[in-house]
């Protein structure tokens, strides 16, 4: 089927569909307001206005006809008595092409709903410009009729409209919307507080009947809250079928512009409400989707830092065992040739040479095992975690010094990461270092205990403190940054001595014993 066809047929349709759907709105309106101008002004102005929106304008003569076409036999009957109405459904095309232009900028429901809003307001205002002179209802009774059939029926026509795109979307992309605009849910609490006002209304007396009105706001307030915009719309919608039914059964209202007035109202409300927290729900959504990327960005980051961790503790065992290996061998190979050289030398000066290389290579060797210890504590590779740090105590030498060291060791089991059990042990030693020299403490307490899913670190003294920022100046800041990265965190505290508290996640071996 070629597009012009395709756009002849679905123009006739659009013709007589709408042209029968105007003519039973606004028979629904002049019955409320027996008045065939005011009900032209009423239901059908409403729809018109969302169809013109929402409708390419290549369609618009199929809107106009059926309309003209209708409001034209209404005047021959005498059901119209002014002329100039055949006007109205030009006029709504004003605000329809001025909305248009800004439509596909706004993506949002609340956005597009606000939209809306401006176009039902405009199209009300020049209606009552352009009208007002020419006929008998007051200026009044004409913005209140275009507002309030505008304000009930343009929103639920663009929650329709919505419906069917994504329904049709959802049977091309073979995909569910997760959240569509009408809800099974929606629908029946709508329902359901349709049904409870409509029989409170024919149930409870006439002398209650009026504050009875008074209900018709809480479904709005209720499904606006549930629901958003799209909760809001319809119960505005049903909002206005119990007022109406209330009208026809007693004497809820004293006339069409108290009614109107009260249509328009709880309709704002239910509107205005769901947009206010659909927008909310869209900032809080935002927030959330953002809090979530932030959280990924940040345990990736956690997660590099923790591979570079553990890359560093990997480099430096390899070192520390190729500088055992090769260093220590030719070392000792050294010191052998020294001593072969002394014993088979003839002259002083070749023993004092043998003496001098035999020196020399003691100290390479001392220092190498003083680097090895700082790359990675042969301890460890010896014995446990606990009696390493036992033994790093004893070091000190903490009694020689007049100080009472306290050393209390409560974990489940030896940690199972050989990260965590290095940094442990790193940290314990930088600390009772810095007691050492910068202290002048009395009395040193060390605990190592576990909590949930890890361990606890804490050592203090009742030293001198500290004022400033330690990390900087006692070389803490290199592990302050390790623990950060293995996914724990360092506490400073300076009052009355110094009070370091760290905690680090890990996992404890099963205890054999």
């Amino acid at each position: 089927m070629g597009r012009s066809w395709r756009h002849l047929l679905l123009s006739l349709f659009i013709v007589f569909a709408w042209g029968l759907g105007w003519q039973a709105l606004w028979t629904v309106s002049f019955y409320l307001t027996n008045n065939g101008q005011q009900a032209t002004l009423l239901l059908p102005q409403g729809v018109h206005l969302a169809l013109l929106i929402l409708l390419n304008r290549r369609y618009w003569p199929a809107l106009f006809v059926p309309v003209i076409g209708m409001l034209g036999w209404l005047w021959q009957q005498q059901l119209m008595t002014e002329p100039v109405m055949l006007l109205s459904p030009l006029l709504s095309a004003i605000p329809a092409l001025l909305v248009q232009r800004y439509w596909h900028r706004f993506t949002l429901y609340w956005q597009r709903l606000s939209l809306l809003m401006a176009a039902i307001t405009g199209d009300a205002l020049l209606h009552t410009l352009m009208l007002t002179p020419f006929l008998a209802s007051s200026a009044s009774q004409i913005l209140l009729a275009a507002f309030t059939g505008g304000i009930l029926l343009t929103p639920f026509v663009y929650l329709i409209y919505e419906y069917l795109r994504q329904q049709h979307l959802e049977s091309l992309l073979a995909q569910e919307t997760p959240n569509p605009p009408l809800r099974t849910s929606l629908l029946i609490w709508c329902s359901l507080f349709f049904i409870i006002g409509v029989g409170a209304q024919m149930v409870l007396s006439p002398e209650i009947e009026r504050l009875l009105l008074i209900v018709v706001f809480l479904p709005n307030v209720v499904m606006a809250y549930k629901f958003g915009w799209q909760g809001g719309v319809l119960a505005a919608l049903l909002g206005s079928m119990m007022i109406t039914i209330a009208r026809q059964i007693g004497s809820g209202f004293n006339g069409l512009m108290e009614m109107e007035l009260f249509l328009s109202t709880q309709a704002l409300l239910g509107i205005g409400l769901g947009i206010a927290i659909s927008r909310q729900q869209h900032l809080a959504n935002n927030l959330h989707r953002y809090r979530q990327r932030l959280e990924i960005e940040l345990q990736a980051r956690r997660e590099l830092m923790e591979q570079l961790v553990h890359a560093e503790e990997d480099t430096r065992k390899d070192l520390a065992r190729e500088l055992h290996d090769e260093i220590g061998q030719n070392i000792t190979a050294i010191q052998i040739q020294s001593m072969l050289v002394k014993r088979t030398a003839n002259g002083d000066a070749a023993t004092l040479a043998a003496e001098q290389i035999n020196q020399l290579a003691q100290r390479i060797h001392h220092s190498t095992r003083q680097l090895l210890r700082q790359l990675r504590p042969p301890v460890l590779d010896e014995m446990s975690l606990e009696k390493a740090l036992h033994h790093l105590v004893q070091e000190f030498a903490f009694a020689e010094r007049g100080i009472v060291c306290r050393f209390t060791y409560d974990l489940p089991g030896q940690p199972v990461s050989d990260t965590v059990v290095f940094t442990l042990y790193r940290l314990v030693q930088e600390l009772l270092n810095n007691i050492c020299k910068h202290a002048d403490a009395s009395h040193v307490d060390i605990s190592l205990t576990s909590r949930p899913h890890g361990v606890r670190l804490e050592v203090k003294d009742d030293g001198i403190g500290f004022a400033g920022d330690i990390r900087t100046g006692f070389g803490l800041q290199g592990i302050e940054e390790r623990i950060r990265a293995l996914g724990g965190d360092l506490t400073l505290e300076g009052r009355s001595g110094t009070r370091v508290i760290v905690n680090l996640p890990t996992l404890f071996q099963q205890n054999q014993e």
